[in-house]
């Protein structure tokens, strides 16, 4: 970027709609099929806006700033978001170096938008290569802001591919950097909210930043086999389509070559060679029901025979992103092995859009909601949040949470749920609620006792059996694999110790305060909130927890208790105040004095003396002077 001067908003009126600048001729030809004339107008604010903000930066390789949020907003329009998604695109670079603020956005375009560009602001503050307390404090900012509206996690995959296309650009150590982290970060999160064609792409540009050779040898290789495979596939689309067609099945068959780097993960999960793996070619067949899907497996089936332990059933079982659709692999002809995928219209939606699907100005009339499993991923940074000690805990919690195969189990209700591989009973009692795991005791699976650590497989019933009190163990943070038992676990640990600390803190005060000749009941009301904030805690609970766990000493705490009493230690105070039990106090010894001779009820005086302990006077004693 170059420097500018920036100007003063005061002289840019951007609600005069009659001197703003027209949208790009690109960007208005895409958005004018789908939006209103109030919404276009909304998008030529949102394009001025963002004129401005970058009027005279540049881009790394020389062309003007603008063409990015302009790249970012059609990518958006090619998602088929919302017009407030697409402005939020436009502008999502404008509180960065910049005149513009936030106050300014919501007036213009609302809280909404103000708020989906705020939030994108932040995401591009924060370094992944850092675990630094600031970086995982903003982390967990951008996690939060992602709870309150997914458009934000969007808007920044958008932003990120248009930067991963262009990375060319960029010094080599950080095209490095950032391929790295769109692998182990963005590209996980697009998979998480089912956004299958950014998440491919976006991992594709990066392998193929990171490891360029690799990259050009296995694209040569694909395109060899793919091409000498032509006439084989050409048939067997043909063939699906006739059979299909010939038991009433409208249906339409698409053939797509797998990704690269999803072909280097195997290559490198299996340890094979390429030539070894053959399933580089898919179908898709899209038809109208459920039940035209389940009809068309059947057929296929019949044509081609199916490889028994390739079978998945996702349509019945979805996954936790909400991707739905029939798994089959064949023995096709010559004996190459070919993928199908069976999906509903609706499903093929859900499985290109994700969770970006809910927003879409195709669907907001329809039934495609959001995929229930990544909304739930979403909100569960809420609760993520409070049973996080600090901001590492949750970034560690979230991170573990981004990667993972899953498996699912029933409850014996039957309701299914999907966890992650290496789940235990302990993990699924915490996914169904904190109460269940804090008092599990024991299982069932398939109706008989298992251990709490048993790793859970596909199919199985689970029963959480209970107990009466909270029954957590330190123990189990050994084999749970989920962050939210993890989190909540922790979490319940921290209580535990805290009420333990709490007892010992209380006695500790206790003690103190009888030496003092007072009792923790006296204070009370606004004495005792004087005294709170006076030592600098906000209750008594917490003050009790400080002195358990050593943070703060009995005896700083008695002083301030005796001053908001303004007594001294001397200060004559009633003997029924005193509780002396076996004449000791918590391993002090207790004297009455031998020369007044003081009963219940008198007024006293209490002495401590280093080699005889505590001593006893009436207030009036004339001995009391030498004790002093």
């Amino acid at each position: 970027m170059i420097d500018r001067a920036i100007p003063n908003p005061s002289l840019l009126d951007f609600s005069n709609k009659k001197l703003l600048s027209p949208l790009p001729k690109n960007l208005h030809n895409s958005a004018k099929e789908y939006f209103s004339t109030k919404d276009l107008a909304l998008l030529k604010t949102a394009y001025n806006v963002a004129f401005e903000a970058h009027k005279g930066q540049l881009r790394k390789e020389g062309s003007p700033y603008i063409t990015h949020p302009i790249a970012v907003a059609t990518t958006l329009l090619d998602l088929n978001l919302d017009i407030e998604t697409v402005c939020s695109g436009l502008m999502h670079d404008v509180l960065e170096d910049s005149f513009i603020k936030k106050s300014y956005l919501e007036k213009l375009f609302g809280k909404e938008v103000a708020g989906i560009v705020d939030g994108v602001s932040n995401l591009n503050k924060l370094d992944f290569d850092s675990i630094e307390e600031r970086n995982a404090n903003n982390l967990q900012k951008m996690a939060l802001a992602m709870s309150k509206d997914i458009r934000v996690i969007i808007v920044k995959l958008c932003d990120r591919l248009h930067n991963m296309r262009t990375i060319d650009f960029l010094p080599r150590e950080k095209q490095i950097r950032k391929s790295i982290e769109t692998l182990d970060l963005y590209g996980p999160i697009a998979i998480r909210i089912g956004m299958q064609n950014i998440r491919l792409e976006l991992e594709d540009l990066a392998f193929k930043c990171l490891h360029p050779m690799r990259a050009r040898m296995l694209e040569s290789a694909i395109k060899e086999a793919v091409g000498g495979r032509k006439r084989i596939i050409s048939k067997l689309r043909k063939q699906f389509k006739y059979h299909l067609k010939n038991n009433d099945i409208l249906a339409t068959v698409q053939g797509r070559q797998k990704s690269l780097y999803s072909i280097y993960s195997k290559i490198k999960q299996k340890k094979k060679p390429f030539s070894e793996i053959l399933d580089v070619y898919a179908f898709r067949v899209i038809v109208n029901s459920v039940d035209d899907a389940y009809r068309s497996l059947g057929i296929i089936h019949n044509v081609h025979k199916p490889i028994g332990n390739k079978f998945k059933d996702y349509i019945a079982i979805p996954k936790s992103n909400g991707y739905q659709a029939i798994h089959t692999s064949l023995i096709a002809l010559d004996g190459i092995p070919i993928e199908v995928q069976i999906q509903t219209k609706s499903m093929e939606i859900i499985a290109e859009y994700g969770i970006s699907a809910h927003w879409s100005y195709k669907t907001k009339d329809q039934s495609n909601g959001e995929p229930i499993g990544a909304k739930k991923w979403i909100e569960s940074f809420t609760d993520l949040n409070k049973e996080s000690l600090n901001s590492h805990e949750f970034v560690e919690s979230l991170k573990t949470d981004l990667v993972y195969d899953e498996v699912y189990v029933f409850t014996p209700k039957g309701r299914i749920v999907n966890l992650r591989a290496g789940a235990t009973p302990i993990d699924l009692a915490y996914e169904l609620h904190t109460e269940l795991g804090n008092r599990a005791v024991a299982c069932k699976v398939d109706r008989k006792y298992a251990p709490l650590n048993i790793q859970l497989e596909n199919g199985q019933s689970i029963e959480i059996i209970i107990s009466e009190k909270n029954e957590v163990r330190p123990a189990w943070l050994n084999f749970v694999v989920t962050s939210k038992a993890r989190a909540a676990i922790r979490s319940a640990l921290r209580l535990q110790e805290a009420s333990q600390a709490r007892k010992a803190g209380k006695l500790m005060l206790e003690s103190e305060l009888k030496r003092g000749g007072v009792s923790l009941d006296q204070y009370r009301g606004n004495t005792m909130s004087r005294i709170l904030k006076m030592i600098g805690v906000r209750s008594l609970n917490e003050l009790l927890t400080d002195l358990g766990l050593g943070k703060k000493t009995g005896k700083f705490v008695a002083e301030r208790f005796y001053e908001g009493l303004k007594i001294r230690k001397d200060k004559p105070v009633s003997l029924k105040a005193m509780v002396l039990k076996d004449h000791q106090i918590e391993g002090v010894p207790v004297r009455y004095a031998k020369c007044c001779m003081p009963i219940h009820g008198d007024p006293i005086t209490v002495h401590s003396d280093t080699d005889r302990g505590v001593i006893i006077h009436h207030s009036r004693c004339r001995q009391v002077v030498p004790h002093r």
